[in-house]
């Protein structure tokens, strides 16, 4: 009909629209990344999805270079960021300039000169441009101008000192500034060979320690010397890189290992990471920046992790996919360098080709904080937290940093709150001390007076109330309640004399539901009113009812387990003397708890271990109740007495096990059962 427009038109017109749109505004970079960001909360323990500090740059390797890299095992980024990589494949050290172009290649004289490399797996540049290349093939040592004329080479070195029929493979290397080579030879347990510019052998470094397992342990106890000798010996974790930092320490990296994945070591051998976890067992490479930031990288999860000066991590993305072919994805990744602009260069010997990954503007925010911060320069910091917060807030790192500001600032009641924000209970210990100290030299006087008086009124006040009590006629619940309190407190001091008291007798609910619940509200009261240095946690994500069974279940447990147990070795309690009696027994939980929160609140962290006494003679005390409880219901003698502890404890063990096994078989049959229910109302 006239005057209407095609439908045809008018879809071709809407779907030229949404494609100009689609091209004027781009997608937001993170939603088209292949792997997450994290940030490791180290006060809470926990990680965080964040925005991405790293975005995939450039690729480098297959049509920018005549002969396309193969199976790249190393690269080394020099000062002024030229890429040194060791073409495993092709035989050759590959050179690039800072944006990735193709500059020269070194060691492809022919297989029959000198300079000829075979299989490298190492490179190493020093600040004088000399190349030092791990020619693994050759197994050799050797070293190059730093236009690739040849100088010389280090074969294995002659020396009685080394081990008979010691491998000499070098697949990785570094120098330091006198000239000494550090490397890393192919599965060697007995750490880096040390040799100095001459060639000659000076010993060995940076060797891992022996990690013992349980198993080995128990063999130990278990078998003689010679059934021990008969053993495959234990041997250190290998050494798989190192790197050399502009602080002239070496960073080793071991693979498989539980501990001292990454040491720091200075020229003793001695490692400033004091070998730590850092609970990564795949780790092939490190990098560090100018700002001491360290990187690594895990070759199973193809994840890069970054760590503050001081070893703690901060972040982690990246991710692996030996099946994909995809922008920002690595298959097997091999070596990690760090250039100047704090890009992150990953050679991958599946894929061939090396990965750029840049630097956003949040991570040089949150990253030159973090520098400032553990400088030291927490004025300077504020303005790069602020940035942080304004796009992330949910990281708990920037309010640290805000409340360290706050502290120098001597704005201790704001420290406080942002040290609460950030869950650090030392920082907040350090400005709650400040603010008591300053309330102690003004107010000393004053709360000793009030003190007292408080002191003399409470005396005068329960004179009073005994005095009323006395003059009164009271009715016989209320003196039947009153004189199974006064037992309640007379048993913390006289266990044995208290317990014979409770032995066939019949104590009031009343009574046992005034202790259950005072047990329960002392236990709320540690969860929720105990000082934050000693719970630095967010109570919001509370779980009531699972607080409440974590002290009733064991509790509980302990009552059904003792009886039974004592009622098949011929215990004289009944069940409500036992039930009756552990009840009794909770009072020191309820009376030493108390003073534990209160003082809590008022003590700084070095002085914890007041609080700590308290509730480790708390606890203390409640076993010794319960087992002198079972002793005296049970009239038993202390041997049979601890025997029957020990049988009970076990009773709990299966009891627990019982129930969750219970659990699970009855989850799936109820499983199986609504299943059964839709498929018959759905067909039928």
């Amino acid at each position: 009909m006239k005057g209407r427009i095609p439908l045809k038109l008018l879809v071709a017109c809407f779907a030229g629209l949404q494609l100009a749109m689609a091209t004027l505004i781009p997608p937001k970079a993170s939603a088209s990344l292949p792997y997450s960001t994290w940030f490791m909360d180290q006060e809470t323990n926990r990680a965080i999805r964040i925005q991405p500090i790293y975005v995939p740059g450039q690729v480098i390797g297959y049509t920018d270079i005549d002969v396309p890299l193969s199976e790249p095992s190393d690269l080394y980024i020099t000062a002024d960021d030229l890429v040194y990589v060791a073409d495993t494949g092709n035989n050759r050290i590959v050179v690039f300039d800072q944006q990735g172009r193709y500059l020269r290649s070194i060691g492809e004289e022919g297989s029959e000169s000198e300079g000829s490399l075979n299989a490298p797996e190492g490179v190493f540049v020093t600040g004088d441009g000399m190349i030092y290349v791990a020619d693994t093939g050759n197994k050799r040592v050797v070293v190059y101008e730093a236009e690739g004329q040849f100088v010389r080479a280090f074969n294995k070195p002659q020396s009685s000192l080394l081990p008979e029929g010691y491998f000499y493979v070098p697949t990785k290397l570094v120098v330091d500034h006198r000239g000494v080579m550090y490397i890393v030879n192919k599965d060697s347990y007995q750490g880096l060979l040390r040799m100095n510019g001459e060639g000659q052998f000076t010993g060995f470094f940076g060797v891992n320690k022996t990690q013992i397992d349980w198993l080995t342990r128990l063999k130990r106890s278990i078998l003689n010397q010679h059934q021990l000798d008969q053993e495959v010996a234990k041997r250190p974790g290998a050494i798989s890189n190192v790197t050399y930092s502009t602080d002239r320490f070496l960073l080793t990296t071991s693979f498989g290992v539980d501990k001292g994945q990454i040491k720091k070591l200075n020229a003793g051998g001695v490692d400033a990471f004091l070998n730590k976890s850092f609970y990564e067992s795949k780790l092939v490479d490190t990098a560090i920046d100018s700002d001491r930031f360290l990187y690594s990288m895990n070759s199973e999860s193809g994840e890069i992790s970054v760590y503050d000066p001081y070893g703690q991590v901060l972040l982690y993305f990246g991710a692996s996919d030996k099946l994909a072919h995809q922008h920002g994805i690595v298959n097997y990744p091999t070596s990690l360098g760090v250039n100047s602009k704090k890009e992150l260069w990953v050679a991958d010997s599946s894929l061939n080709v090396l990965q750029v990954f840049k630097r956003t503007a949040f991570g040089d925010s949150f990253l030159t904080a973090v520098k400032l911060y553990t400088e030291g320069s927490y004025e300077q910091s504020k303005p790069y937290w602020e940035e942080v917060v304004e796009q992330n807030g949910m990281m708990n790192l920037p309010y640290k940093g805000f409340g360290e500001i706050a502290l120098h600032e001597k704005r201790y009641k704001e420290a406080m709150d942002h040290f609460r924000d950030s869950f650090d209970a030392a920082g907040y210990s350090e400005a709650f001390w400040n603010i008591r100290n300053n309330w102690i030299q003004n107010n000393l006087f004053f709360a000793v007076v009030l003190l007292a008086i408080f002191a003399l009124l409470l005396r005068y006040f329960f004179k009073r109330i005994r005095r009323f009590v006395k003059g009164r006629a009271r009715p016989a619940f209320a003196i039947q309640y009153g004189r199974e309190a006064r037992d309640a407190w007379y048993m913390l001091l006289h266990p044995y004399e208290g317990f014979y008291r409770l032995k066939e007798r019949t104590i009031s609910w009343a009574m046992i539901l005034t202790i259950v619940l005072l047990a329960i509200a002392v236990r709320l009261l540690s969860i929720f009113k105990m000082g934050f240095i000693f719970h630095p946690y967010d109570l919001s994500k509370v779980n009531l009812l699972l607080e409440v069974c974590l002290l009733l279940v064991p509790w509980t447990t302990w009552i059904i387990a003792n009886y039974l147990v004592s009622a098949v070795k011929g215990g004289e309690g009944r069940f409500r003397e036992v039930l009756q009696a552990s009840v009794y027994a909770l009072v020191p939980y309820i009376v030493l708890m108390l003073p534990a929160i209160i003082l809590s609140n008022i003590v700084v962290l070095e002085e914890r271990i007041l609080v700590d006494a308290i509730t480790q003679v708390m606890w203390i005390w409640i076993a010794i109740q319960f087992f002198i409880m079972n002793q005296v219901i049970h009239n038993f003698d202390f041997l049979e007495s601890l025997k029957i502890a020990i049988i009970t404890l076990l009773t709990i063990a299966i009891i627990w096990i019982f129930t969750v096994i219970l659990s699970g078989l009855s989850f799936n049959l109820f499983d199986f059962l609504k299943q059964i229910y839709r498929e018959v109302t759905f067909y039928g």
